[in-house]
């Protein structure tokens, strides 16, 4: 009985001493009542995830919840290395690949609002290279196999995927040509990556389709070249200093080293680190070693497509301040129609891929939650990281989440977003 009491007056202190860790912080933490959700189902969360991570299906996770500007769950699950026996925090450090690319869009949108660029401009009026682009004949073309570009992409292309670039997250002999050009490599810059891309031929016609891509990349490239400043520091500057997201760049420091795990993957039914140990799953640049472990030194890279590493709560933040608009506690990083523009539907009805979804610039929007399988608002606009981390933002229920976690070729982690919802808006019972 003694035990008992004892683990629960320890579980008790934990709590509290989070809650004030939290309130030092000046995270607006609130009751789960408080915002329309029932807190016993809110809960749901932890004990869902819990599960996984007790059955060997995950390592862990960080979870985060907020509506109306308040965070009604916040929480770690499981272990940010599971080898080594390493807790999850809700402070680790995670990298958030894709997920880089809806804040290298909102940079080079600050910079639309301020005159600096038409979405219809060429961008070969700005990177002289991209005016003389080839394009392959077919997407399965040879890659010497090349037509002459029908016009050139504009910057509304490179922000919505539709300029014909690739990402070359596969293993075909173009994706295999696309990394061993050195793209991304730890010691490109972004100018020079783009020599390095105007060399490759577009996969497809400018305008032509919808194709996931590097364009985000490009979009910071402009960046700097419009401001006249790094990439890494015009985000300092711009978006993380004013966002309060001092956990979030592109490597850490031997201060912070230790709250960034290994990314996660499963061998022969077991989870284990991707390093020069236990291998990597099959796949492109991102799945290597040498580029998922570079991230504790000063590198060239500076992707806007990848490389950024974040926490939940800086993401949050930077989530947050889409939903209100374009402001977070009186900093204002984009205006509010800016935002609205940038979360509603670019494409044409001949580039849309999906019945479920279109894309905007920087995010995937939910056109009929019907036809995607789980019930985010029409309207929600989203996108995931390469690892398994995922956000949203539903303007409806006016709603943000974040979850974090390291895994990459992991049977069931690709289902992580509809879990979620469902975890999600189960327990949204009130206004």
């Amino acid at each position: 009985m003694m035990q008992f009491i004892t683990r629960i007056l320890m579980l008790l202190s934990l709590s509290l001493a989070s809650l004030l860790a939290i309130a030092d912080d000046h995270l607006p933490l609130v009751a789960a009542e408080e915002v329309g959700f029932d807190s016993d189902r809110l809960a749901r969360i932890d004990t869902f995830f819990e599960q996984k991570v007790a059955s060997g299906e995950l390592a862990g996770i960080v979870t985060l919840v907020a509506r109306h500007g308040k965070i009604a769950h916040y929480s770690a699950v499981g272990y940010q290395d599971v080898l080594r026996g390493i807790e999850m925090e809700t402070d680790t450090i995670f990298r958030i690949y894709s997920m880089t690319k809806a804040i290298a869009t909102t940079a080079l949108m600050q910079l639309y609002e301020q005159g600096a660029f038409q979405l219809t401009d060429p961008v070969s009026r700005y990177i002289p290279e991209f005016a003389n682009l080839k394009v392959l004949r077919t997407p399965d073309s040879d890659i010497n196999d090349t037509v002459e570009m029908e016009r050139e992409p504009t910057i509304q292309d490179i922000l919505r995927h539709t300029a014909g670039l690739s990402h070359a997250l596969g293993t075909s002999p173009y994706d295999q040509a696309f990394i061993g050009s050195g793209i991304f490599s730890t010691e490109t810059s972004l100018e020079e990556m783009m020599t390095l891309l105007s060399e490759m031929p577009l996969m497809n016609q400018p305008g032509s389709q919808w194709r996931y891509s590097v364009g985000p990349d490009v979009a910071l490239r402009l960046v700097e070249v419009f401001s006249g400043m790094p990439a890494d520091e015009y985000l300092a500057q711009n978006v993380f200093g004013p966002l309060g997201m001092s956990d979030t760049g592109y490597w850490v420091g031997p201060d912070k080293a230790s709250r960034l795990g290994p990314v996660h993957w499963m061998r022969e039914g077991e989870l284990v680190p991707i390093d020069d140990e236990y291998g990597f799953p099959q796949g492109g640049a991102l799945v290597q070693p040498w580029s998922v472990n570079s991230y504790t030194f000063e590198h060239e890279f500076k992707g806007g497509s990848f490389g950024l590493l974040s926490t939940a709560e800086d993401y949050w933040k930077f989530a947050q301040s889409l939903l209100n608009g374009g402001e977070l506690n009186g900093e204002r990083v984009l205006g509010p129609r800016t935002v609205s523009f940038m979360a509603n539907d670019h494409l044409t009805a001949q580039q849309r891929f999906s019945p479920a979804t279109t894309w905007g610039l920087g995010f995937s929007i939910v056109e009929d939650q019907g036809q995607l399988g789980f019930p985010m608002s029409e309207g929600t606009f989203y996108w995931a990281g390469a690892a398994a981390t995922n956000f949203w933002i539903d303007p409806v229920e006016d709603i943000v989440v974040v979850a974090m976690t390291q895994h990459m070729a992991t049977p069931g982690t690709g289902e992580l977003r509809g879990q979620l919802a469902a975890l999600v808006y189960g327990a949204l019972v009130g206004q």
